[in-house]
């Protein structure tokens, strides 16, 4: 949900100062890769959908091993209830283990809240009547392991659901009259893999190297959808002075086959073009590039710039360059976890069509 106003007022973190002085020590030895640490801090916000809301979040991080190879495990979690009954709660846990040749995750998540529907292509148009209610349950699981007959870091098993209920579709003009495939929700499962090339020098706040994610997950009719999905997402970083990163996004996903309209690929949100709505412009085919500056300006506190290009279409051949939309803004960064780099974030981004955004999470967009 694109917010209009959203403001921390409040960051708790269980490293105080005394301990980010024994931080700088532990960095040293190895036994710092031991010592786990949790971080979490409250938050308010306010959008036209959820009204006033307040919330909570925050990042468990551990080591499985404690050799200098090994990345670091998490479990981040969060939730919001707001005045007008909606609420969200997410857990995202990945672990590493030896040597990063075994990597787990699990993201899950329950939400009753509501989005917005423009329709599906690269040229809908607002009419006041996108909003919809849903809820929807989503719980992933991804084991990657070095892989046999590709030259990559890891490769992956993917197991993907997904629940959604149309509980109200309002005055939702697509919804009302069934016009697209969803609009009445569903459930579905897919299975697929995926492979990783990762050269990056930190997880949470890289200043050089790259990661290079490939997937494609079918969805075979069990459940109410028969469709695939495919997706390519490249990042790299570059530091011409430490912290001070050049980062770089492109983004490529496919759909194919009777997709509901809420699993098509989606321009906007807190991640990808950020400014326009998370699914402002919905299609088969998505593709993105966004670049980002970021830097530490006095002791803990940072900030970024960043800009986009992207565009959606029904399939490659039509993908318009002469119509992509354009997103740029910043945003301030605390670190809250010096010993690994971890951020708490704040952007606005603005789109080109007048959109606003103002997102607020821990970890870098991308």
């Amino acid at each position: 949900m694109t917010p209009i106003l959203f403001f921390v007022i409040n960051q708790i973190s269980y490293a105080q100062d005394k301990d980010a002085l024994e931080e700088v020590a532990f960095e040293l030895t190895d036994s710092a890769r031991t010592k786990s640490k949790f971080n979490a801090y409250p938050y308010v916000f306010y959008t036209p959908e959820t009204k006033f809301a307040g919330g909570a979040g925050g990042i468990f991080i551990f080591y499985t091993a404690t050799d200098t190879i090994v990345n670091p495990s998490k479990i981040g979690f969060g939730g919001y209830y707001s005045s007008n009954k909606q609420y969200k709660i997410s857990m995202n846990n990945e672990y590493y283990f030896f040597n990063n040749k075994l990597f787990f995750s699990l993201p899950l998540s329950y939400g009753y809240f509501v989005d917005k529907f423009w329709g599906i292509g690269d040229d809908t148009e607002t009419t006041g009547t996108e909003s919809y209610t849903k809820t929807t349950f989503t719980a992933a699981i991804t084991v990657q392991i070095p892989p046999l007959l590709f030259m990559a870091d890891r490769s992956g098993l993917i197991l993907d659901y997904n629940y959604t209920e149309i509980v109200d579709k309002d005055s939702n003009t697509y919804l009302l009259n069934d016009e697209v495939t969803g609009s009445n929700g569903g459930q579905f499962f897919g299975i697929g893999g995926d492979l990783v090339w990762d050269s990056r020098d930190n997880i949470f706040f890289p200043n050089r190297g790259g990661y290079q994610y490939m997937k494609f997950v079918m969805y075979p009719g069990i459940g109410d959808f028969r469709f695939g999905v495919f997706e390519i997402d490249v990042k790299h970083f570059w530091a011409f002075k430490p912290d001070r990163v050049f980062a770089s996004n492109f983004v490529f996903e496919v759909a194919s086959g009777g997709t509901p309209f809420y699993k098509l690929p989606a321009l906007g949100g807190p991640k990808r073009m950020r400014g326009y709505f998370m699914g402002r412009y919905r299609d088969n085919v998505y593709m993105m590039l966004q670049l980002e500056y970021r830097q530490y300006f006095w002791k803990r506190f940072g900030f970024v710039f960043f800009g986009g290009a992207g565009n959606v279409s029904d399939e490659l051949l039509t993908y318009s360059f002469q119509t992509l939309k354009y997103s740029v803004g910043g945003g301030l960064r605390f670190q809250f976890n010096r010993r690994e780099k971890i951020n708490l974030r704040m952007d606005i981004g603005y789109g080109f069509d007048g959109s606003t955004g103002i997102y607020f999470g821990i970890e870098e967009a991308f």
